[in-house]
């Protein structure tokens, strides 16, 4: 293959492609210590793709190259305002990891104003350079902080936003309440590092592990039209993924960056959406609670294919989902079950099946529906 036109002709690759062709997507070729990469699910559709030791080592680099341009280097002090996960075995490897990698983690599950203060008491101690997390963890951290007047006795390098889109207004919120700059970082559970913000705003591609291609429809989108991000990956032979659908909408800048940097540049980033959701009493739950619970679902390989949830009221769910081979009443019992487990032990919990899960007239896949937006 000589260029990016004959790399078109080529069928695209989905995330229901995956699931189903599990198997027979993957090398022939052995390779050692494989590292297994498991989605919660952005698009509705959670997936595990084995990765080799040098694909994880260029996606590493990638996201360290694009972390220094923020000013931060490995080993620095991270508060990381992430998710939890629910079983004991993973939560202990997750305290493991954080130890080892110089974090302090804020769990995205809890954050009450009881949460939300511990975590300062906390962070106040540890005394972190940069916080990493959630778009809208952390912008309800930033609001936490000037409701109560609070003065952190630590000068942040900079904050490092991701997993989801981050609106101007939440960047200045954000960037305003901890006097430092914010840096948004683009990727997926499947591809890892895609795209990285430089310090003059640009969210540069990395280039040497993927190949990125717009796409409206089945055609190339011209430079500066929005389309479907369709990526190629480069370095990960176990499972390559080729001119694989990421559900993600954007366009690509036909502009140099002022940095200097001749990485591609993504524009106009959206298509992922999650809500908050909030139990009766008052205690907030970023919707990547959800996506925890469906990824558990999906390695107790339950047939779920999609979903979407969308909460009624304080303690009512509708949950959508698209079945695939081994969904049943055990598939609906897991999902209740740890639903009044972590959320509320009284939540009522509708399912309904359907064929697919449709996109916002806004273009998002909204999986995660909060209760304010529903009503």
């Amino acid at each position: 293959m000589e260029g990016l036109e004959e790399l078109q002709n080529l069928p695209f690759l989905t995330k229901a492609d995956l699931k189903k062709e599990q198997g027979g997507l993957r090398s022939c070729e052995h390779f050692m210590l494989l590292t297994p990469k498991t989605t919660g699910g952005s698009t509705g559709v959670p997936v595990t793709i084995p990765k080799t030791r040098s694909a994880m080592a260029w996606e590493l680099a990638a996201t360290w190259r694009g972390y220094s341009w923020a000013g931060i280097d490995i080993g620095d002090r991270q508060a990381r305002f992430w998710g939890v996960p629910f079983h004991q075995k993973d939560r202990w490897r997750a305290r493991l990891i954080d130890r080892v990698a110089n974090r302090k983690r804020c769990s995205a599950f809890a954050f009450s104003e009881s949460d939300l203060q511990a975590y300062t008491l906390a962070l106040k101690s540890f005394s972190p350079r940069y916080f990493y997390g959630y778009v809208s963890m952390l912008e309800e951290y930033a609001k936490f902080i000037r409701r109560n007047g609070i003065t952190l006795p630590f000068k942040l390098q900079c904050i490092i936003t991701t997993s989801e889109v981050l609106a101007a207004t939440q960047r200045r919120l954000i960037e305003d309440t901890f006097s430092t700059k914010v840096f948004n970082e683009y990727g997926s559970g499947e591809l890892g590092s895609i795209a990285h913000e430089c310090e003059d705003g640009s969210l540069h591609v990395s280039a040497e592990n993927m190949i990125v291609e717009v796409v409206s429809g089945n055609r190339p989108s011209q430079p500066g039209e929005v389309g479907e991000l369709v990526i190629t990956e480069l370095n990960n032979y176990a499972t390559p993924l080729i001119r694989y659908r990421t559900g993600d909408f954007a366009s690509l800048s036909n502009n140099p960056c002022k940095c200097g940097r001749i990485l591609p540049v993504i524009n106009n980033l959206y298509g992922r959406s999650y809500d908050t959701i909030r139990n009766i009493e008052g205690k907030l739950f970023h919707g990547e609670f959800m996506m925890y619970i469906f990824e558990d679902a999906q390695r107790s390989n339950l047939g779920i294919q999609a979903f979407q949830v969308i909460q009624e009221s304080w303690q009512s769910f509708l949950i959508k989902i698209v079945p695939g081979g081994g969904y049943g009443k055990a598939t609906e019992e897991f999902i209740t079950h740890r639903i009044r487990e972590q959320f509320d032990q009284n939540a009522v919990v509708r399912f309904e099946i359907v064929g697919e899960i449709t996109r916002a007239a806004s273009g998002k896949m909204r999986l995660i529906i909060g209760m304010e937006d529903h009503q």
